[in-house]
């Protein structure tokens, strides 16, 4: 029977064979450019994740931003072009002692026709003599528009014009009739708006 010993574990002072440790150096080497050449495929893969996220979040923002504006300009030539259009205002005369052009009512007010919109109406009465002045503000989705009412006791006739417009109904013009239910809290305008 024969029994064999296991290899010798070398010691610091055994001597180093020169092509042993040139294969040991070599090994090393190989060894330190796998380990840079791994750290410079995550980098440039980090990288590339990057720019690809960036690019992509860019073409969203982009995206995002020609839609709305193209949203906003396609409303604003609906909420502004040309055409017939009747004004639905309601619950703005609350106060019928108002006189002197101060606030009257806040009511609401609906637009169909060449402008689409809906909101929040307040009004203002100012009375000298037969003529009375009503100054219908209303504030809607796409912008204000500042509608005034002449009404002409004398001749039964009360007759609107748009005095002003901001955002998508800036520079806006219009004018027509003015007609009220007879409990006086419900005004119609109709007539035609071009810009």
């Amino acid at each position: 029977m024969t029994v064999t010993a296991p290899p010798r574990r070398p010691r610091p002072s055994d001597p180093v064979d020169r092509r042993e440790l040139e294969a040991l150096v070599e090994a090393l080497i190989e060894e330190a450019r796998q380990r840079a050449r791994r750290r410079r495929r995550i980098r440039m893969a980090v990288a590339a994740c990057v720019l690809l996220v960036g690019a992509a979040a860019l073409a969203i923002f982009e995206r995002t931003a020609s839609s709305q504006s193209s949203a906003d300009a396609s409303s604003a030539r609906q909420g502004s072009s040309g055409g017939k259009v009747k004004i639905v205002i309601a619950g703005t005369n609350d106060r019928s002692d108002v006189t002197d052009g101060s606030l009257v009512g806040k009511g609401t007010f609906r637009t169909t026709g060449a402008i689409r919109d809906g909101g929040r109406a307040l009004a203002y009465r100012r009375v000298r003599g037969a003529l009375i002045t009503l100054r219908f503000v209303t504030i809607g989705t796409k912008g204000t528009i500042t509608y005034v009412v002449k009404v002409d006791m004398t001749l039964g006739s009360s007759r609107w014009s748009i005095s002003s417009g901001t955002r998508a109904y800036s520079g806006l013009r219009g004018k027509g009739k003015e007609s009220e239910n007879p409990s006086y809290t419900v005004s119609t305008l109709t007539g035609t708006v071009t810009r």
